[in-house]
Protein backbone atom coordinates (compact mmCIF):
# COMPACT_ATOMS: atom_id res chain seq x y z
CA UNK A 1 0.00 0.00 0.00
CA UNK A 2 1.02 3.44 -0.56
CA UNK A 3 0.56 5.94 2.21
CA UNK A 4 0.30 10.19 1.97
CA UNK A 5 -0.18 12.92 4.69
CA UNK A 6 -3.02 14.88 3.99
CA UNK A 7 -4.52 18.06 5.10
CA UNK A 8 -8.51 18.92 4.82
CA UNK A 9 -9.74 22.42 5.73
CA UNK A 10 -13.49 23.13 7.34
CA UNK A 11 -15.54 25.68 6.63
CA UNK A 12 -14.55 27.35 9.45
CA UNK A 13 -10.98 27.20 7.77
CA UNK A 14 -9.64 25.15 10.36
CA UNK A 15 -6.65 22.83 9.11
CA UNK A 16 -7.09 18.96 9.99
CA UNK A 17 -4.41 16.44 9.59
CA UNK A 18 -5.00 12.82 8.37
CA UNK A 19 -3.19 9.47 6.63
CA UNK A 20 -4.58 8.59 3.20
CA UNK A 21 -3.53 4.38 2.66
CA UNK A 22 -4.44 3.09 -1.10
CA UNK A 23 -3.74 0.12 -2.67
CA UNK A 24 -0.78 -0.02 -4.60
CA UNK A 25 -2.02 0.94 -8.59
CA UNK A 26 0.46 1.56 -12.16
CA UNK A 27 1.75 5.24 -12.01
CA UNK A 28 -1.02 7.80 -12.87
CA UNK A 29 -3.85 5.45 -12.24
CA UNK A 30 -6.57 5.46 -9.73
CA UNK A 31 -6.18 2.52 -7.17
CA UNK A 32 -9.43 2.06 -5.92
CA UNK A 33 -12.82 3.92 -6.04
CA UNK A 34 -13.93 2.57 -2.38
CA UNK A 35 -12.56 4.21 0.71
CA UNK A 36 -13.03 4.24 4.43
CA UNK A 37 -12.63 7.48 6.57
CA UNK A 38 -12.39 7.33 10.33
CA UNK A 39 -13.20 9.57 13.02
CA UNK A 40 -11.34 8.91 16.19
CA UNK A 41 -12.63 9.37 19.48
CA UNK A 42 -12.13 11.01 22.68
CA UNK A 43 -8.58 12.31 22.85
CA UNK A 44 -7.51 10.70 20.17
CA UNK A 45 -6.18 10.93 16.76
CA UNK A 46 -5.29 9.64 13.31
CA UNK A 47 -2.34 6.94 14.84
CA UNK A 48 -3.10 6.33 17.98
CA UNK A 49 -5.34 2.98 18.50
CA UNK A 50 -2.89 -0.08 16.84
CA UNK A 51 -6.55 -1.27 15.13
CA UNK A 52 -5.68 1.31 12.74
CA UNK A 53 -2.84 -0.86 11.62
CA UNK A 54 -4.53 -3.70 10.57
CA UNK A 55 -7.86 -1.94 9.02
CA UNK A 56 -5.27 0.21 7.07
CA UNK A 57 -3.70 -2.93 5.99
CA UNK A 58 -6.21 -5.85 5.41
CA UNK A 59 -8.56 -3.02 3.43
CA UNK A 60 -5.81 -1.75 1.23
CA UNK A 61 -4.82 -5.75 0.79
CA UNK A 62 -8.33 -5.58 -0.47
CA UNK A 63 -8.23 -3.28 -3.20
CA UNK A 64 -10.29 -0.53 -0.50
CA UNK A 65 -8.25 2.75 0.77
CA UNK A 66 -8.28 3.95 4.00
CA UNK A 67 -8.56 7.95 5.35
CA UNK A 68 -8.14 8.41 9.34
CA UNK A 69 -7.73 11.90 9.98
CA UNK A 70 -7.48 14.16 13.62
CA UNK A 71 -10.83 15.62 14.00
CA UNK A 72 -10.87 19.42 16.08
CA UNK A 73 -11.21 16.80 19.16
CA UNK A 74 -8.11 15.30 19.07
CA UNK A 75 -5.68 15.12 21.86
CA UNK A 76 -6.43 16.64 25.38
CA UNK A 77 -5.37 20.17 24.29
CA UNK A 78 -4.47 20.95 20.56
CA UNK A 79 -3.18 23.86 18.88
CA UNK A 80 -4.56 23.77 15.03
CA UNK A 81 -3.89 26.30 12.58
CA UNK A 82 -7.05 28.52 11.12
CA UNK A 83 -6.90 31.12 8.69
CA UNK A 84 -8.43 34.46 10.09
CA UNK A 85 -8.42 37.62 7.85
CA UNK A 86 -6.33 35.50 5.12
CA UNK A 87 -3.54 34.82 7.94
CA UNK A 88 -2.60 31.69 9.28
CA UNK A 89 -2.72 31.38 12.86
CA UNK A 90 -2.85 28.75 16.42
CA UNK A 91 -6.25 28.60 18.38
CA UNK A 92 -6.00 26.48 20.93
CA UNK A 93 -8.97 23.30 20.78
CA UNK A 94 -8.59 19.51 21.67
CA UNK A 95 -10.96 17.78 23.44
CA UNK A 96 -10.90 19.79 26.43
CA UNK A 97 -12.18 22.67 24.78
CA UNK A 98 -14.47 21.60 21.62
CA UNK A 99 -17.72 22.19 21.54
CA UNK A 100 -19.49 19.02 19.85
CA UNK A 101 -22.05 20.46 17.26
CA UNK A 102 -19.17 21.22 15.25
CA UNK A 103 -18.00 18.26 15.00
CA UNK A 104 -19.83 17.78 11.67
CA UNK A 105 -18.10 20.39 10.00
CA UNK A 106 -14.78 17.62 10.37
CA UNK A 107 -17.07 15.30 9.31
CA UNK A 108 -18.40 17.31 6.37
CA UNK A 109 -13.98 18.09 5.54
CA UNK A 110 -13.49 14.76 5.11
CA UNK A 111 -16.70 13.73 2.60
CA UNK A 112 -15.39 16.84 0.94
CA UNK A 113 -11.88 16.08 0.57
CA UNK A 114 -12.84 12.53 0.12
CA UNK A 115 -14.78 13.28 -2.79
CA UNK A 116 -12.24 15.74 -4.57
CA UNK A 117 -9.95 13.18 -4.54
CA UNK A 118 -12.11 11.06 -6.84
CA UNK A 119 -13.71 8.06 -4.83
CA UNK A 120 -16.93 7.35 -5.44
CA UNK A 121 -17.84 5.26 -2.35
CA UNK A 122 -17.43 6.48 0.96
CA UNK A 123 -17.71 4.59 3.73
CA UNK A 124 -17.39 6.72 7.11
CA UNK A 125 -16.64 4.96 10.87
CA UNK A 126 -16.39 6.39 13.95
CA UNK A 127 -14.63 5.23 17.13
CA UNK A 128 -16.23 5.65 20.46
CA UNK A 129 -17.32 9.63 20.73
CA UNK A 130 -16.67 9.39 17.54
CA UNK A 131 -19.50 7.01 16.75
CA UNK A 132 -21.48 9.88 18.21
CA UNK A 133 -19.69 12.40 15.86
CA UNK A 134 -20.86 10.33 12.72
CA UNK A 135 -24.37 9.75 13.91
CA UNK A 136 -25.29 13.54 14.67
CA UNK A 137 -23.88 14.62 11.01
CA UNK A 138 -26.01 11.95 9.47
CA UNK A 139 -29.03 12.77 11.39
CA UNK A 140 -28.55 16.40 10.28
CA UNK A 141 -27.58 16.66 7.03
CA UNK A 142 -28.74 12.85 5.78
CA UNK A 143 -25.40 13.39 3.31
CA UNK A 144 -26.17 10.69 0.67
CA UNK A 145 -22.58 10.88 -0.23
CA UNK A 146 -22.29 8.20 2.81
CA UNK A 147 -22.91 4.74 1.46
CA UNK A 148 -22.62 3.37 4.98
CA UNK A 149 -21.86 4.07 8.78
CA UNK A 150 -19.84 1.61 11.15
CA UNK A 151 -20.02 2.53 14.59
CA UNK A 152 -16.96 1.09 16.62
CA UNK A 153 -17.66 0.71 20.27
CA UNK A 154 -20.65 3.40 20.13
CA UNK A 155 -19.98 4.97 23.95
CA UNK A 156 -23.22 5.94 25.92
CA UNK A 157 -21.35 9.39 26.93
CA UNK A 158 -24.96 10.28 28.79
CA UNK A 159 -25.53 7.78 30.59
CA UNK A 160 -21.00 7.14 31.90
CA UNK A 161 -21.42 10.51 33.22
CA UNK A 162 -24.91 10.69 34.62
CA UNK A 163 -24.52 6.91 36.56
CA UNK A 164 -22.65 9.14 38.98
CA UNK A 165 -25.89 11.23 40.23
CA UNK A 166 -24.09 13.13 43.11
CA UNK A 167 -21.09 13.60 41.20
CA UNK A 168 -22.55 14.66 37.90
CA UNK A 169 -24.82 17.21 39.83
CA UNK A 170 -22.04 18.70 41.32
CA UNK A 171 -20.25 19.13 38.04
CA UNK A 172 -22.80 20.45 36.13
CA UNK A 173 -23.67 22.90 38.52
CA UNK A 174 -20.03 24.10 38.60
CA UNK A 175 -19.91 24.58 34.77
CA UNK A 176 -23.06 26.81 34.64
CA UNK A 177 -21.42 28.95 37.25
CA UNK A 178 -18.24 29.29 35.61
CA UNK A 179 -19.97 29.74 32.26
CA UNK A 180 -22.13 32.73 34.24
CA UNK A 181 -19.07 33.86 35.73
CA UNK A 182 -17.11 34.56 32.30
CA UNK A 183 -14.93 31.36 32.46
CA UNK A 184 -16.51 28.93 30.09
CA UNK A 185 -13.09 29.13 28.38
CA UNK A 186 -11.58 27.85 31.48
CA UNK A 187 -10.75 24.25 32.71
CA UNK A 188 -12.61 22.78 35.33
CA UNK A 189 -11.74 21.93 38.75
CA UNK A 190 -12.39 17.67 38.14
CA UNK A 191 -11.80 15.70 35.20
CA UNK A 192 -14.14 13.59 33.31
CA UNK A 193 -14.16 10.30 34.78
CA UNK A 194 -11.13 11.76 36.53
CA UNK A 195 -9.11 11.05 33.12
CA UNK A 196 -10.00 13.77 30.47
CA UNK A 197 -9.74 17.76 31.25
CA UNK A 198 -12.25 19.58 30.29
CA UNK A 199 -13.17 23.23 29.96
CA UNK A 200 -16.62 24.46 31.36
CA UNK A 201 -18.42 25.16 28.02
CA UNK A 202 -17.26 21.89 26.76
CA UNK A 203 -18.99 19.81 29.44
CA UNK A 204 -21.97 21.75 29.07
CA UNK A 205 -21.78 21.13 25.37
CA UNK A 206 -21.19 16.95 25.69
CA UNK A 207 -22.97 16.13 28.88
CA UNK A 208 -25.84 19.29 29.55
CA UNK A 209 -29.27 19.25 28.90
CA UNK A 210 -28.90 20.70 25.73
CA UNK A 211 -26.29 18.60 24.09
CA UNK A 212 -26.33 16.72 20.90
CA UNK A 213 -23.83 14.17 22.45
CA UNK A 214 -26.61 11.87 23.68
CA UNK A 215 -26.91 9.94 20.37
CA UNK A 216 -26.25 6.35 22.39
CA UNK A 217 -28.10 7.12 25.43
CA UNK A 218 -28.81 3.03 26.39
CA UNK A 219 -28.36 3.97 30.19
CA UNK A 220 -32.37 5.78 29.87
CA UNK A 221 -34.65 3.11 29.05
CA UNK A 222 -37.11 6.45 28.20
CA UNK A 223 -35.17 7.43 25.25
CA UNK A 224 -36.28 6.45 22.34
CA UNK A 225 -32.55 7.28 20.67
CA UNK A 226 -34.53 9.79 17.45
CA UNK A 227 -31.56 10.72 16.10
CA UNK A 228 -30.11 7.31 15.12
CA UNK A 229 -34.04 7.54 13.37
CA UNK A 230 -33.12 9.77 11.19
CA UNK A 231 -30.12 7.83 10.04
CA UNK A 232 -30.87 6.21 6.05
CA UNK A 233 -28.33 4.65 4.98
CA UNK A 234 -26.96 0.86 5.98
CA UNK A 235 -25.41 0.68 9.32
CA UNK A 236 -23.66 -1.40 11.70
CA UNK A 237 -22.45 -1.67 14.95
CA UNK A 238 -19.05 -3.77 16.20
CA UNK A 239 -18.58 -3.73 19.87
CA UNK A 240 -16.66 -6.22 22.24
CA UNK A 241 -18.27 -7.80 25.77
CA UNK A 242 -15.14 -6.12 27.58
CA UNK A 243 -16.14 -2.57 26.43
CA UNK A 244 -15.70 -0.72 29.69
CA UNK A 245 -18.34 2.28 28.09
CA UNK A 246 -20.99 -0.13 28.37
CA UNK A 247 -23.89 1.42 30.59
CA UNK A 248 -26.24 -1.68 30.21
CA UNK A 249 -25.74 -5.19 28.90
CA UNK A 250 -24.04 -6.24 25.91
CA UNK A 251 -27.24 -7.59 24.25
CA UNK A 252 -29.89 -4.83 25.17
CA UNK A 253 -27.29 -2.43 23.72
CA UNK A 254 -27.43 -4.01 20.56
CA UNK A 255 -30.77 -4.75 20.58
CA UNK A 256 -31.79 -0.99 21.00
CA UNK A 257 -29.25 0.13 18.31
CA UNK A 258 -30.92 -2.24 15.60
CA UNK A 259 -34.26 -0.99 16.54
CA UNK A 260 -33.77 2.56 16.48
CA UNK A 261 -32.45 2.78 13.61
CA UNK A 262 -36.08 1.89 11.68
CA UNK A 263 -35.22 4.20 8.59
CA UNK A 264 -31.77 2.44 7.52
CA UNK A 265 -32.34 -0.22 4.81
CA UNK A 266 -29.72 -2.63 6.15
CA UNK A 267 -28.93 -2.99 10.04
CA UNK A 268 -26.15 -5.72 11.60
CA UNK A 269 -24.79 -6.09 15.08
CA UNK A 270 -21.18 -7.67 15.21
CA UNK A 271 -19.88 -8.99 18.50
CA UNK A 272 -16.43 -9.84 18.48
CA UNK A 273 -15.86 -12.01 21.93
CA UNK A 274 -14.10 -10.27 24.64
CA UNK A 275 -12.82 -7.62 22.85
CA UNK A 276 -12.70 -4.42 25.34
CA UNK A 277 -13.15 -0.54 23.95
CA UNK A 278 -10.38 -0.52 21.78
CA UNK A 279 -10.16 -3.95 20.18
CA UNK A 280 -6.61 -5.04 22.23
CA UNK A 281 -6.14 -7.72 21.07
CA UNK A 282 -8.39 -7.92 18.24
CA UNK A 283 -7.38 -5.66 15.79
CA UNK A 284 -7.15 -8.33 12.84
CA UNK A 285 -10.77 -9.71 13.75
CA UNK A 286 -12.05 -6.22 13.90
CA UNK A 287 -10.22 -5.25 10.25
CA UNK A 288 -12.06 -8.50 8.82
CA UNK A 289 -15.58 -7.58 10.37
CA UNK A 290 -14.94 -4.36 8.38
CA UNK A 291 -13.50 -5.37 5.37
CA UNK A 292 -16.76 -7.99 5.30
CA UNK A 293 -19.18 -5.01 5.87
CA UNK A 294 -17.61 -2.93 2.73
CA UNK A 295 -16.74 -6.02 0.70
CA UNK A 296 -20.66 -6.61 0.29
CA UNK A 297 -21.40 -3.59 -1.47
CA UNK A 298 -20.66 -4.76 -4.75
Amino acid sequence: MKTSLKRIYTKDSIELVGLLYEPEAPAGQKSCQKVLSHIHGMEGNFYENAFLDAIAKTLTDNGIAFFAFNNRGCEAIKDLSKMVDGKKTLIRIGNAYEKFEESALDVAASIDFLEKEGFTEIHMAGHSLGCAKLAYYLSETNDGRVQSALFLSPSDMLGLVRANKERFASEIEAAAQMIAAGKGDQLMPNQVWDEYPISAATYLSLFGDDSKCGIFNFYDPADKLAALSKIHCPAIAIMGRKDDALTVPMDETMERFAKALANSPRVETNILGDANHGYDGYEQQLADAIRDWLVSFE
